[in-house]
């Protein structure tokens, strides 16, 4: 079958310092439209004398521009160049706020959340203005913008985007299957020897870890129970910073075991007897759907994208409430029965999402501008 749409995708996150959850979108979002015979993708990105970490490798072709990623990403938040070669395409692809100069194809741009403006104090100042000038271009540059949730339309919209370019595509999720082996292995190599809660994402402010580690050394006098967190470290948050307040019991209990494989992260949300996403602010909140596909109970904030993922489906607390998310800690770990039951509702709540359906979506964007 002869594609119908050649796209070309901007693959640059996955070369970030920090990839996290805007890699993970590029990359599986690139992989899903690859898996598609109605369409032809190629990737782009900065200049790199090596691929990407392992977690955000791709399956399509990825041409090289001749220059380096913080040079690149500065000119096309201030400038026409460079260009992409973009004449064999029907249409480009921004997978981050990033996105390049307009060319003679009409441009799509993912922007997963604003939160660069909700938190400012929260981000790099380099960051914070790299970001704001690149909004801008957005508005100027995107024939139409996807984003993942309700709550970043919203966000959108009062920021300036007209409606006729706003499309909401919902992320995916498609879990890895976990063997009794690979559960075991991965205990062993964290340090891991009983009950645990988990957390996810990468160590920045608007996590909320310190909310998570308050609340969790409230309960954990009266639990056998250990809090693991996973993901690598990124900005404003120092893991002895998090730590220094608590007793040595305490600390005994917390294990940050940084940046994980993909399987060891299937492991690890298989294992746990909860998982506890406080997070301020987030576009979608990827890992919530991802510890529901695995059957885990999730606790998470209320009022903002993470609980429109979970539906009916999670413990909602106060994200700023320490006091909220002990009790729905202190509640699954308790009650185990009604935390498996929250757990196969998130179970069969996450089969309405994969990367397969956000392709698709993706696609009919592209077919309403060729």
């Amino acid at each position: 079958m002869t594609p119908e749409l050649r796209v070309l995708i901007t693959m640059e996150a996955a070369w970030h310092r920090v990839p996290g959850g805007t890699g993970r979108v590029a990359v599986d979002l690139a992989n899903a439209l690859s898996r598609r015979n109605d369409i032809e993708i190629e990737g782009v990105a900065a200049w790199h004398l090596n691929p990407p970490s392992q977690n955000y490798q791709t399956s399509i072709d990825v041409q090289r521009l001749r220059c380096p990623r913080p040079l690149l990403y500065e000119c096309w938040a201030r400038s026409p160049r460079p260009r992409l070669k973009s004449t064999k395409h029907h249409l480009v692809h921004s997978t981050t706020i990033v996105v390049p100069p307009p060319g003679d194809v009409p441009m799509v741009a993912n922007v997963h959340d604003l939160a660069f403006r909700r938190f400012p104090e929260r981000f790099p100042k380099r960051s914070r203005k790299l970001f704001e000038r690149s909004w801008q271009r957005v508005l100027e540059r995107a024939d139409a913008v996807l984003c993942p949730s309700a709550a970043t339309s919203a966000d959108l919209l009062a920021a300036g985007l007209d409606a006729h370019r706003l499309h909401l595509v919902p992320l995916g999720h498609d879990p890895l299957n976990v063997s009794p082996e690979a559960l075991l292995e991965t205990r062993e190599q964290f340090g891991v020897q009983g009950r645990f809660v988990l957390a996810v994402g990468t160590l920045e402010p608007r996590k909320n870890i310190p909310t998570l580690i308050e609340a969790f050394n409230n309960i954990a006098p009266s639990h056998d129970v250990e809090l693991v967190l996973a993901g690598p470290l990124g900005w404003g948050v120092a893991p002895e910073e998090l730590l220094a307040s608590l007793d040595e019991a305490a600390k005994n209990k917390i294990r940050i075991i940084g940046e994980v494989t993909a399987a060891q992260l299937a492991a690890l949300y298989t294992d746990a007897s909860a998982f506890c996403y406080p997070s301020l602010l987030e576009g979608f909140g990827l890992p919530v759907l991802e510890a529901m596909s695995y059957n885990t109970p999730v606790v998470t904030s209320k009022g903002t994208a993470t609980e429109e993922v979970a539906g009916d489906a999670a413990l909602m607390v106060d994200p700023a409430s320490v006091d909220e998310v002990s009790d729905a800690l202190d509640f699954l770990l308790t009650s185990e029965s009604e935390a498996q039951k929250l757990a196969d509702r998130g179970y069969q709540r996450s089969k309405t999402f994969s990367w397969d359906a956000t392709a698709a979506a993706t696609v009919d964007v592209y077919r309403k501008l060729t």
